[in-house]
């Protein structure tokens, strides 16, 4: 990791502030990555008009900045079956890829979704089958020039989850079975499954290994703090993407900008890219 300009930030870090003072706040904290998380505050990006949407993307280019976008996660459910769910899913699905394809983003997150069971086997293998279904439709409406690819992350173990196992998500990625669906790897949300998962885990989803998310926690709450501040053992998984080449994102998704920051300067020391 060269310098700071290697990262981007979430704008998770700050959803105390409304969307447009958030971004601004990044601007001048010389951040050159910022993926906008459409949720609380800053779940009115979706509902911007172009002219905004424009203003967006001149400021951006006149900074260097390269953007992504993490999906809503509240009323979207790729797993879902057919029915109003799913419709409203993918309309809010496709207003994402509409947005990110303008901004040149280089990536869409999205959370695979729920089941009625998380650990049942043929409920997990039916939200495979829909997301799966989804992304393909979802593939479409990317523009061949465009750079913007989908990526699905791995959760937390919440009741009702798909996805919280990487399994489910190495599945979708060989089920779509295209370049433009690869996963975004959340290290604080493996870290929750059990001691050493995040490490384990790391080696599954690693030949469809797009971006991380990368924060820290003790393995019982997705506390979303500094690395270094917890308990993941962060030199093992930084010495295995060096090992294996890892040239994707490394997105910081902390609760607070200043953490943000430390988890930077924590990872240049170390050496982590």
């Amino acid at each position: 990791m060269r310098d700071k300009s290697s990262f981007a930030v979430s704008t998770y870090a700050l959803f105390d502030l409304a969307l447009r003072d958030a971004i601004t706040e990044l601007f001048h904290s010389d951040w050159k990555g910022i993926e906008i998380m459409c949720e609380e505050n800053h779940a009115d990006l979706l509902d911007w008009s172009w002219e905004q949407l424009k203003e967006l993307k001149q400021q951006g280019c006149e900074r260097g900045i390269t953007w992504s976008i993490h999906a809503p996660i509240s009323g979207c459910n790729l797993a879902a079956d057919a029915g109003s769910s799913r419709d409203q899913t993918m309309d809010t699905m496709k207003r994402c890829l509409e947005i990110a394809s303008f901004l040149d983003c280089t990536h869409v997150v999205m959370h695979a979704g729920e089941v009625e069971d998380r650990l049942a086997e043929s409920e997990r293998a039916r939200g495979v089958e829909n997301v799966s279904q989804a992304l393909q439709m979802l593939t479409s409406e990317l523009s061949a020039e465009g750079r913007t690819i989908l990526t699905v992350e791995n959760v937390p173990p919440y009741p009702k989850v798909l996805g919280w196992n990487v399994e489910d998500l190495v599945r979708i990625c060989h089920d779509v079975n295209s370049a433009q669906v690869r996963i975004v790897y959340d290290v604080g949300h493996a870290h929750l499954i059990r001691a050493g998962y995040a490490f384990d885990a790391l080696q599954e989803v690693l030949p469809y290994l797009s971006a991380l998310h990368l924060s820290d926690n003790y393995g019982k709450l997705d506390d979303h703090l500094a690395i270094g501040d917890g308990t993941i053992p962060f030199a093992p998984i930084l010495s295995l993407l060096a090992d294996n080449g890892f040239a994707g994102h490394w997105v910081v998704e902390t609760k607070q900008l200043g953490c943000a920051e430390a988890s930077v300067e924590r990872l240049l020391r170390a050496g982590g890219q």
